[in-house]
This record gives structure tokens, sequence and C-alpha cells, in this order.
């Protein structure tokens, strides 16, 4: 009986690392896909690995105290890995949201009785981004993350070192970096395009520069957002790829 209560649990620790990860994880998290393929997923990813994991003989401590802590620190190195994985695409929804008040779009975002505070370039950065990422397979890379820390994180062996928080930290930055740069193009044409409105009101002081900079400013925004598209795909892939690299390092310092 021993024998079988033991395989109930290590599978039910697996499952939680795997579930809490894809609870937080880019696509695969996302509020649009259905709970019960969550937890499908992470049944099958449970079922996957434990064969591995009983292949390597690990014993697991059946008292309660040990098994809570156990149960915590799986959920948290879950956590830890999904969200760093989604830590990219919060810096394109940054992005969206600098263009967007800078266009003069946020009053669409508070005023929009049927979604909410939604940001219509957010929206669009973020599903643009989504799309580079499946084309890189990486819901696939996601995954072979949660491979890989049973390696660097074996069950019970979570800690939490300077090197975690430092990494944390860098890619948390990234977020303001990425956002940054997506949203250069468009800020920096609306910076001259206010510059040139400027003059334009010193120049000719009857025309109302307040009134015609708003539709000015979001067509100019758009046209620039979409000679830029290109560019910002390419810039989503390079970014993709170097952030594949960051969570590896990641895992390996928990």
């Amino acid at each position: 009986m021993e024998v079988y209560v033991l395989q109930f649990v290590l599978f039910m620790l697996l499952f939680l690392r795997a579930a809490s990860m894809i609870v937080l994880a880019p696509v695969l998290g996302h509020a649009a896909v259905p709970v019960q393929t969550k937890v499908g997923l992470g049944v099958f990813m449970a079922l996957v690995l434990y064969p591995v994991m009983m292949a390597r003989g690990i014993h697991v401590d059946l008292a309660l105290g040990s098994l809570a802590v156990l149960a915590m620190q799986e959920a948290v190195t879950g956590l830890a890995i999904g969200f760093a994985s989604g830590l990219i695409f919060a810096g394109a929804q940054a992005a969206g949201e600098l263009i967007g008040f800078d266009l003069g779009l946020s009053l669409a975002t508070a005023f929009d009785p049927e979604t909410g505070p939604n940001n219509v370039i957010g929206n669009f950065l973020y599903l643009a981004m989504v799309l580079v990422f499946l084309l890189l397979n990486g819901p696939q890379f996601i995954l072979q993350a949660l491979v890989l820390s049973y390696d660097a994180v074996p069950l019970g062996g979570l800690v939490l070192t300077a090197a975690t928080v430092d990494q944390f930290l860098h890619m948390t930055g990234l977020i303001f970096i990425v956002g940054m740069k997506c949203a250069a193009p468009i800020v920096v044409a609306s910076f001259l395009l206010n510059l040139a409105l400027a003059v334009l009101a010193r120049v000719a002081p009857q025309v109302n520069v307040f009134i015609i900079s708003f539709p000015i400013k979001i067509a100019v925004g758009v046209m620039v957002l979409m000679a830029a598209a290109p560019i910002l795909v390419y810039a989503f892939k390079q970014l993709l790829l170097h952030f594949e690299e960051e969570l590896v390092l990641l895992v390996r310092t928990l």
C-alpha cells in the first residue's frame, strides 16, 4: 500500500509543478484557454515525466509536514518558470501602452463599456508576438524548460539564491527595454509631429492646433506602425530567441 501512496504523491508533485507553470505561461496560460485544457495538459506532462522520475529512484517523505513543504516548493518552481516566460510579452503590452498614450488612444481605453480597459495597440503587439512565438515553437520550448527544471531543481531542491534574484531582476528589466524599443518609432514620429504642430501654432495662431492634433497623430501613428511592422516582427524574433537563453539561465540558478 505504501508503494501506491508513494507513486500517487510523486505523480501529484509532478502535476503541481507542470500545472503551476502552465497557469502563468504565455499562450498556454491565456484566459481564452479553457481550464480543462490546462489541467489536461498538466496531467499529460505529469504522465510523461512520471516514468523518468521513477527511474531515478526518487524518495519522498510521506510525513504531512514534509509533503506540504514539497508541494509549496513545486508550486513556486512552476510559477517562477511560467512567470518568467511571460515577461517578454508584458514588454510588448507595455510598448502598446506607451504608443496608445502617446497617440491619444487612452481615451478609447477608458471609455470602452463593452470590454473595459483594453489597449488596442497593446493587444495588437501582443498578438503579433504570440504569432512569432508560435512560429518559433515557443510552447515546445516552454515545455522543454519544464523538463530541464527537474535536472536543475529536483523534487524538494528549490533554493532561492542571490543569483536567482539577480536573474529575475534582469529579466524583469527586459519589460522596460522591450517596451521602449518597440515603441521607439511611433514615439519619435509623435515627437516630431508635436514639434511641427508647435511651430504651426506659432506661425498661424488662428489654427486650433489642439483639435486637429488628435486625428493627425492617430493617422501618422498608424502609418508609422504599418511601415515599422516588418521591423517589429524581426525584433520580436530576436528578442524571443534571446529570451529563451535568459529563461534557461534562470532555471539553472533555481
